[in-house]
């Protein structure tokens, strides 16, 4: 498949000023995740950028992909697990789930997804829209600085929603601020103790490593075409910094230090 990307913006050009996390809104770097099989998902690259270019590799958590699936197997083991590759834009597998072809997207999502509706970032787009296709279990998520009172915020959308027959209830039922509660991926409706959709595997894994210092809550109820835009969701994460354990490190010199 050929994509035809746009690698003209400032937004996305890493020779261009404020290319950093200031440019991005505190964003880092970008983590790519596999959901591997119903009941395993893991982080497996890791995307960072400064002014010599766009740096990406694997994580340790891609052992757990090849080791657990043959077709992950084939699509992680192709390349060594310790490559790095350094672009002067972003690579295909980050870039084809961004609207860089697709401009006329953007100002049309951006206000669902909780965003100036003039923003011209794709990163910043991709870290709250997930990046999901249809084609592959494949998502993104971002690493991000903490805001002044040391705490780590994470937007998000919920896939598989229910009571969708009825968007009055979501309408009705559904306020900001709502507080929401994890049952393995299933997201529920502290309010009224309802089943209401699926969080990310990302969201899920902060909540089972730090239960107790994640609150998700809602954050806007969007009349949104796509399910996942219905709802923006929040996690904020005390006490704690994110995507730190074993799975999430590098395997490679990502940071070209060695």
């Amino acid at each position: 498949m050929t994509l035809s990307i746009r690698q003209d913006s400032a937004a996305f050009d890493v020779r261009a000023p404020q290319s950093g996390a200031a440019r991005h809104g505190g964003i880092t770097a970008l983590f790519l995740g596999c959901q591997v099989d119903p009941e395993l998902w893991v982080p497996v690259k890791k995307l960072i950028w400064d002014e010599g270019g766009y740096r990406m590799g694997c994580v340790a958590g891609v052992k757990q992909a090849i080791a657990s699936s043959r077709l992950w197997q084939d699509y992680f083991g192709l390349s060594p697990v310790d490559r790095i590759s350094v672009t002067p834009s972003i690579p295909p597998v980050y870039a084809c789930r961004m609207p860089l072809d697709r401009p006329q997207e953007m100002p049309v999502n951006l206000p669902d997804l909780g965003l100036p509706a003039d923003l011209d970032d794709p990163i910043a787009y991709v870290a709250r829209s997930g990046g999901y296709r249809k084609k592959d279990d494949l998502d993104v998520f971002p690493e991000l600085e903490p805001d002044p009172d040391e705490r780590y915020r994470f937007f998000f959308g919920l896939s598989g929603l229910h009571l969708l027959a009825d968007d009055r209830w979501l309408k009705d039922t559904v306020r900001v601020g709502d507080r929401l509660i994890i049952h393995g991926r299933g997201a529920i409706h502290q309010v009224t103790g309802q089943p209401i959709g699926s969080v990310p595997g990302y969201i899920q894994a902060l909540v089972t490593e730090h239960p107790p210092n994640v609150t998700l809550q809602i954050e806007r109820v969007n009349n949104a075409f796509f399910t996942k835009r219905k709802l923006l969701c929040s996690a904020t994460c005390s006490n704690f910094t994110p995507f730190t354990s074993a799975l999430y490190l590098p395997i490679g010199d990502l940071d070209g230090n060695r």
